[in-house]
């Protein structure tokens, strides 16, 4: 197996992932599937679900569909980001997907919150699993096994013989731009999917992830909870955050840092042949750490030597003049790489 390149024998695995070159060079001549070991579903149930649950977090939970494969983020009181979740409406109330670290929190936290409401929090992680297809051809594979997927991303769909299972389209990248998960009840595999599974290759639950920072879509993980705010990873820019809502924990913070201009730090997408252990990123020009590592996972491309393709959070100024190095002052320097979406003022 071949892997990138690090500055250190043992780099923390919690938000990195080392990602095979043989399944990059799988993905980029054509569709691939794999599973989402590492993330889990917390399922809330009952009347007042949507209810409650919007009262939680920063997405208008209240405007969800049958159709809504709603990005969203759950805050401390000081506008922190604890998680960062992909959710869905079920038959009895709503499910949201999520990197299994902290799953299991989220639901003891939301589950203090509830009170009178007429609602279940629940870490639902073994009543589901998730499956992904990425690369070019996906939609074209779904649709040849008779999945009809999505056109849009953040849309989802029923799957005709399956009850509560739902095909979710994600936003792409500049490499990676067909993204499709499938969300399944355990024990109740979707046919469909089997049938993909012994067509295709398949690859590591670490590439979906590096498939999330070409897409430039954060995830929050045990190492970063409490480290953003959310227009920090640019959760509001790709519909995670609703400023015509009511009250959520944080929202005061949220809502004063988009209103009085205070928006300087942002998400930012680079290359770097290599990457230190730590989590802080640097800049030649400041003493002091000038941002954070959100994620980050090895590449390796026909013709470029192996590498890691990162999101990071820092200074808006800092990524338009001098040099970014991720994870050590002395790590090479990081190449700063186009979003593949604008940024804009939801507000405005």
């Amino acid at each position: 197996m071949t892997t990138a390149p690090s500055l250190a024998d043992s780099v923390p695995a919690a938000n990195r992932w080392e990602v095979s070159a043989a399944d990059h060079a799988a993905r980029r001549a054509g569709p691939v599937w794999g599973t989402l070991d590492d993330w889990r579903v917390v399922e809330i149930d009952g009347p007042d679900a949507l209810t409650f649950f919007h009262g939680q977090s920063t997405a208008d939970i209240a405007a969800m569909t049958g159709t809504s494969w709603q990005l969203g983020g759950y805050c401390t009181a000081k506008g922190r980001l604890l998680a960062i979740y992909q959710a869905w409406r079920t038959d009895t109330g709503l499910a949201l997907l999520m990197p299994a670290e902290v799953a299991a929190g989220l639901a003891r936290r939301l589950g203090m919150f509830v009170l009178r409401a007429k609602a279940t929090v629940r870490d639902a992680g073994e009543r589901w699993q998730a499956r992904f297809v990425l690369g070019p051809g996906a939609a074209a594979a779904l649709a040849g096994e008779g999945l009809s997927a999505p056109v849009a991303p953040w849309q989802c769909g029923p799957v005709s013989g399956y009850a509560e299972a739902r095909i979710a389209r994600l936003p792409g990248g500049a490499e990676c731009a067909e993204r499709f998960l499938v969300v399944e009840r355990a024990g109740q595999p979707v046919a469909a999917m089997d049938a993909i599974a012994r067509r295709l290759p398949r690859a590591g639950g670490g590439l979906w992830h590096w498939s999330q920072i070409d897409a430039a879509v954060p995830d929050v993980f045990a190492a970063t909870q409490e480290h953003f705010v959310p227009q920090a990873v640019n959760l509001e820019v790709l519909g995670g955050v609703s400023f015509r809502k009511g009250c959520y924990p944080g929202q005061e913070v949220v809502a004063r840092s988009q209103y009085l201009g205070k928006l300087r730090r942002r998400l930012a997408l680079v290359r770097a042949p290599a990457i230190g252990p730590g989590p802080d990123v640097f800049h030649d020009d400041k003493a002091e750490p000038v941002g954070y590592l959100v994620q980050a996972a090895s590449v390796a491309g026909p013709d470029a030597p192996a590498g890691w393709d990162a999101l990071i959070e820092c200074p808006t100024q800092v990524t338009e003049t001098g040099v970014l190095r991720v994870g050590a002052p002395d790590a090479p320097a990081a190449e700063l790489r186009p979003l593949p979406y604008p940024i804009f003022d939801p507000t405005a």
